[in-house]
């Protein structure tokens, strides 16, 4: 029996995943990417991992919650499926907040306490606060501890895909620049290639394609920091911006918080510099010895609504807008797209309006 075969458009964290797990259910997978193994310039590199839902509750809308609740929960079947993958932590993660910010420590404890009262949110005093961070009660009083979110490594998880991808034979063309996608087509260095079905996961990359698409910019350093000591995830409330500080192995961490409505992947600004660093010494001085390792910043895609969608309609299916939430949502955009492509090259007979009811993010269009 011959297999259908499918052209992936894009080797972001979303692209991987689709080619790996249509792999796995016998389709013929064909993955394109204008950039390299490492995955250079996506928006995947520029990430923290974070898998912080209710704490970026405040900023993100109520279907974001809901998915990153179930993503955290499939996250360990998806790694417990790649032969290299090792960082992933469900600590909790802790929000702070300086004396002159506690009315935005309040509005958010309100916030969760009126619309997520399911969630396992602890007030923490500075001696239970000391039990779990000692070095950040140094500086605060109290805390929120939110024990059911965790991180996982972006990096690592994207070069572990990688190997995962070449272990499994995937067909992966790298630095190939596709000009055009459409139903069942591809151009491909100016060569047109046909497939049963293509999906194209080139998040901005597809701005022409989506009109409803745009870039956000996101900044972040990546410091070592011999001199601190924190191990989960901690945001600090600010009326301007909500810092992050990611921990990872080896006493490296990842700083970010910045989000500007721009297309432009160029350098970060003294001003964003200055605003990270600061805000990251203010929760520990220990970074003020921190060796910056890299600064990285990338354009990260976005609807209008700021909510994922699977666009599908024959012969093409367009995954995009996982904008500041890719790790977060991966695993249940990931989900309803492989209902998407089952819907189209399933030799049963589905009904589109049920698909589209059972897996909310697929959006027929003609």
């Amino acid at each position: 029996m011959t297999k259908n075969k499918i052209i992936i458009v894009g080797s972001g964290l979303i692209g991987r995943l689709m080619a790996l797990y249509l792999s796995r259910q016998n389709y013929d997978i064909h993955l394109y990417d204008k950039s390299d193994k490492k995955g250079t310039g996506s928006a995947a590199r520029a990430a923290g991992g974070m898998l912080t839902p209710y704490s970026e509750s405040l900023i993100a809308e109520p279907e974001i919650v809901t998915m990153g609740m179930q993503g955290i929960s499939l996250w360990p079947t998806i790694l417990s499926t790649l032969d290299e993958y090792t960082f992933y932590q469900q600590k909790g993660s802790l929000v702070v907040s300086h004396t002159q910010d506690v009315g935005d420590m309040q509005r958010f404890v309100r916030h969760i306490q009126k619309n997520w009262s399911q969630c396992d949110m602890q007030k923490l005093n500075r001696n239970q606060l000391a039990e779990l961070e000692p070095e950040i009660a140094r500086r605060f009083n109290s805390a929120i501890y939110l024990p059911e979110e965790g991180q996982l490594g972006n990096r690592k998880l994207m070069s572990a895909l990688t190997q995962q991808l070449e272990v499994e034979g995937i067909n992966w063309y790298l630095n190939s620049q596709v000009s055009h996608v459409s139903k069942g087509k591809i151009i491909c260095n100016e060569l047109i290639i046909t497939a049963d079905l293509v999906i194209d996961c080139r998040g901005t990359g597809a701005t022409d394609d989506l009109k409803n698409l745009r870039a956000v910019r996101g900044e972040l350093f990546q410091l070592i920091a011999p001199e601190v000591n924190i191990t989960r995830p901690v945001r600090l409330m600010h009326p301007h911006y909500h810092l992050y500080i990611a921990p990872k192995p080896n006493k490296h961490y990842i700083v970010g918080a910045t989000e500007i409505e721009s297309d432009n992947p160029g350098p970060m600004t003294v001003r964003s510099a200055l605003e990270l660093l600061s805000a990251a010494y203010s929760v520990h001085p220990g970074f003020a010895e921190a060796e910056i390792k890299e600064q990285v910043t990338a354009c990260r895609p976005a609807l209008s609504d700021n909510r994922p969608a699977i666009y599908t309609q024959t012969g093409l299916i367009r995954i995009n807008g996982l904008y500041r939430h890719g790790f977060l949502l991966a695993p249940v955009v990931l989900q309803q797209a492989l209902a998407a492509v089952t819907g189209q090259l399933s030799s049963s007979t589905l009904n589109l309006s049920d698909l589209s009811h059972q897996n909310p993010l697929i959006k027929q269009v003609s």
